[in-house]
């Protein structure tokens, strides 16, 4: 009976070590510029949220062009899979990651109301495309 009870408890301690690994990976995966591929607001894909954008920071800072209030250069965390961002006077608005792959990342959120859902691939901001363009031609 003890050697169960040791069994499952090392077995608990392990699955409770591999969640933090997986937000970890979570959180290097997201690193980067995210442009959107597709927006859907309520069900229905909408042309409205053209050129949006999500970046994510290894300093835990994130921006995006939503016309929300305090959406550049504010502080996130991700938990329970969500990302959690936190703008003016410590509201917070939660993200769900319904896929993260490093090229593919699906959010989905309700904001004043409305449910959405963004489908973005990783992108390169206009100023690194700059810089990998002046770096190719000096080779």
């Amino acid at each position: 009976m003890r050697i169960y009870s040791l069994f499952f408890g090392a077995l608990f301690l392990s699955l409770l070590s591999c969640g933090g690994d997986g937000v970890a990976e979570q959180q290097n995966l997201l690193i980067g510029h995210w442009d959107l591929v597709e927006g859907s607001r309520n069900g229905k894909v909408t042309e409205s949220l053209r050129g949006t954008y999500f970046e994510f920071t290894s300093e835990g800072k994130m921006s995006t062009n939503l016309p929300i209030k305090g959406g550049i250069d504010s502080p996130f965390v991700i938990e329970n899979g969500e990302i959690v961002q936190t703008i003016i006077n410590d509201l917070h608005i939660k993200y769900k990651i319904v896929e993260l792959t490093p090229k593919a990342l699906k959010l989905t959120t309700t904001l004043r109301s409305f449910d959405f859902i963004f489908s973005l691939e990783k992108g390169i901001k206009e100023g690194d495309a700059l810089s990998l363009v002046e770096e190719n031609t000096k080779k």
